[in-house]
């Protein structure tokens, strides 16, 4: 039998002082290829996709992914890879990894023109063309630095147009060799920040006359010209892609091809080897691996692929919490991540609300959506249930489960995107039902020390009284549980198990220790939903109900849960009628 979450977790707590037995550096927050290296930081090596790039028939390339999921350093590691002024620091950087053993004809032979559209302000148009205007200014500048022996005049010259594609342009006229690579990370940063609160600002840029447009119609026209032999730009999503490549319609988006599946983030194997190097005097790292796994594992982007991506930043925050604590960290992902996400809310703004909200509480209730997935959005047209799928998909909220006949099955990849769905729902029912988090942890708190159900479940019934009629039109069990593990989400207290599958059964919700949590209780939950016309079947589903929970009872892997407590919770309309605790053997009469 699989050890316990509580002995494991005793385990780790009595690893002495790790630190002093790890012999890497976690590259946590480190995007800087060269600094990773040299420095001695750990790196999952994904220099043979170098090779893979170059062998591509596209030279051309745009590879989204969503944040957080080392774009910005694998495009660093092409800069220092391909750029002419590190050809001596070649063996130094990359001697050690696939690449170095193996490079390709192209290494150190181009000029890089590096743009970097993260850092841009976009609170108006005239801030937005001012910041974009700035980046392009300040990679030309280091390319005129780095690569050409132009006199100070006309640097200053081609630095002082007006216009992002004139100072392409000019640096373009004056350059003159064909060997410029063009780098370009988070592509789409800005577009998508105006895009979320201002759709005329964005089709202005982006529309034909647009500054956005013209920049990639001076790229094409360079191609065509030979100057710059090959492209690559990341991003998180083609939703300005349709109208950044009808200036640059040659590129390709390689983004769901299998052959480049496993080109950013981790497999399951790195996991285990970094967890290996950073534990060592761990006795047992499968539950360890289990828990990542549920909580960081689960990104597919291809359709012919089996493998699934971990978000590498999210495990290497793991690690270093990890580490430093010996002990699991007590929220699952870094505040800066989970800012990333949270301000990708705004684009869910996108489209017809009654569609998204429609598939966002889909995915809530059950985990899963059908859709077919859109590979270039054009917002000439209207934009539809599948696109807004496909947003979340490139996004990382949902991910490529399984192929159907003409659609695709998306589901949410882990338990950490979970919860970020779980704080959609919940912001949006503060919105109508007020409540403070404060309270809902200290009932929560309440109930896993004291085993007091009723005043965590009075906070479902105050929330239920403020939904209008018309929301209990749809009104079910699976609303229910959804309200129920929502408020349990605003607490790290627990592992939150949704009808999870055990001897092919499926209880409603499971609260199960969390390290480093470990209050006095775990909890399982069967939850029933009746109309208040139907109170009369009662009595009827309270006995099946308990029967039910036995039964759950009886299987071995609850057996060895320690500490778990049962309870029945049937609600008539929006009342708890039946809050009960079931013991799987009736109590011993001393």
């Amino acid at each position: 039998m699989r050890k316990s979450f509580y002995r494991v977790q005793m385990e780790i707590t009595n690893i002495y002082n790790p630190m002093s037995r790890i012999h890497i550096k976690l590259p946590y927050g480190i995007s800087n290829f060269e600094k990773l290296v040299t420095e001695n930081y750990y790196y999952v090596d994904r220099t043979s996709y170098i090779e893979k790039i170059e062998r591509a028939s596209e030279p051309y390339i745009f590879f989204l992914r969503p944040r957080r999921f080392g774009k910005s350093l694998f495009v660093s590691m092409l800069k220092y890879y391909y750029g002419l002024e590190f050809e001596d620091k070649f063996e130094d950087l990359f001697g050690k990894y696939y690449i170095g053993k193996n490079p390709t004809p192209k290494a150190n032979r181009f000029a890089i023109l590096y743009f970097e559209f993260s850092r841009i302000e976009t609170s108006t148009p005239e801030k937005t063309f001012a910041g974009f205007l700035s980046n392009v200014r300040e990679g030309v500048s280091r390319f005129l630095r780095t690569y050409t022996d132009l006199n100070t005049e006309l640097k200053k010259e081609v630095l002082s147009k007006t216009s992002p594609h004139e100072v392409l342009k000019a640096l373009f006229e004056l350059y003159d060799k064909n060997n410029i690579y063009i780098l370009i990370d988070e592509y789409d940063h800005f577009a998508n920040e105006i895009l979320a609160f201002n759709f005329e600002h964005f089709s202005d840029f982006v529309s034909r006359n647009g500054f956005v447009r013209k920049f990639y119609e001076t790229i094409k026209e360079a191609t065509a010209s030979g100057i710059v032999d090959r492209f690559f730009a990341t991003g998180v999503t083609p939703i300005t892609l349709d109208s950044l490549t009808s200036g640059f319609n040659i590129a390709a988006n390689l983004s769901t091809h299998h052959y480049f599946h496993d080109m950013m983030g981790f497999v399951a194997e790195d996991v285990k080897i970094l967890l290996s190097l950073i534990a060592p005097k761990l006795k047992e790292h499968e539950p360890v691996l289990e828990n990542l796994k549920k909580w960081y594992n689960g990104y597919c982007f291809s359709e012919t692929v089996d493998t699934k991506l971990y978000n590498p930043d999210m495990v290497l925050y793991f690690f270093k919490e990890f580490a430093y604590q010996n002990r699991y960290p007590r929220k699952l992902i870094d505040i800066n991540i989970a800012s990333d996400y949270g301000k990708i809310r705004r684009l869910f703004n996108l489209g017809t609300m009654e569609h998204n909200e429609f598939i966002l509480t889909t995915l809530i209730k059950t985990g899963r959506v059908n859709g077919i997935l859109t590979e270039q959005f054009s917002f000439e047209k209207e934009f539809t249930r599948d696109d807004f799928v496909s947003l979340l998909f490139y996004l990382g909220f949902v991910t490529l489960k399984d192929k159907g006949v003409a659609r695709l099955e998306f589901s949410v990849p882990n338990y950490v995107i979970k919860g970020l769905y779980w704080d959609f729902f919940m912001a949006s029912i503060k919105e109508r039902h007020h409540f403070e988090t404060n309270d809902v942890s200290d009932k929560l708190e309440d109930m896993a020390q004291n085993n007091k159900v009723a005043p965590f479940v009075s906070l479902i019934e105050h929330a239920l009284e403020t939904l209008s009629n018309r929301d209990f039109i749809q009104f079910d069990e699976k609303y229910i549980k959804a309200l129920f593990v929502g408020f349990a989400s605003l607490s790290n207290l627990y592992f939150i198990k949704s009808e999870v599958e055990i001897e092919q059964k499926y209880p409603d919700i499971m609260f199960l220790y969390r390290p480093p949590f470990f209050p006095n209780y775990q909890f399982l939950i069967e939850l029933k939903y009746l109309k208040k016309t139907d109170r009369k079947k009662l009595e009827q589903i309270r006995r099946n109900a308990i029967k039910q929970l036995k039964t759950y009872l009886s299987f071995d892997e609850l057996k060895s849960l320690k500490h778990l407590k049962s309870w029945l919770i049937v609600f008539v309309g929006e009342k708890a009628a039946v809050v009960e605790e079931v013991l799987s053997h009736p109590p011993k009469i001393t």
